[in-house]
């Protein structure tokens, strides 16, 4: 990713889009030249495809989204929460539940971290139960 930006031979702003298209060198035939542009999603996501199938050959079937998901998953786990995993990825998965189930699914950290906090819970709760049988009402 480092090398990619800095084969952009410019300084990135924080808002900037960071992949854009290759853009046109005229050919000995001419033509025009064009710089490259921001990708658009879709253009991006078949550009990704064809380098993937380039670099790893037909078997391998990663997706762009798969990056997102990757960091969405260990930002979660490390306890980010869903409104700061929605300003680093740029939209709104923290109103949309559909957007989180894809890029934040249950994962075991918080999964186990939850188990612990219900065996705490259960212990809890068994303590205070056994108070209440140890008191006795008399029959007055």
């Amino acid at each position: 990713m480092l090398a990619y930006v800095e084969s952009l031979g410019v300084t990135l702003l924080d808002d900037a889009p960071i992949f854009r298209s290759r853009g046109f060198a005229p050919g000995p035939k001419g033509g025009r030249p064009r710089a490259g542009v921001p990708y658009t999603k879709d253009s991006l996501v078949d550009d990704f495809a064809d380098l993937r199938t380039l670099v790893f050959g037909t078997s391998e079937k990663r997706r762009l989204m798969d990056m997102r998901r990757s960091g969405a998953v260990e930002a979660n786990a490390g306890g980010a929460s869903v409104e700061a995993i929605s300003a680093k990825m740029g939209d709104s998965i923290d109103g949309n539940k559909g957007l989180q189930k894809t890029y934040m699914p249950v994962n075991l950290a918080a999964v186990r971290s939850a188990d612990a906090s219900r065996r705490k819970g259960r212990k809890l709760l068994g303590l205070e139960r056994n108070e209440y049988r140890k008191l006795k009402l008399s029959a007055e």
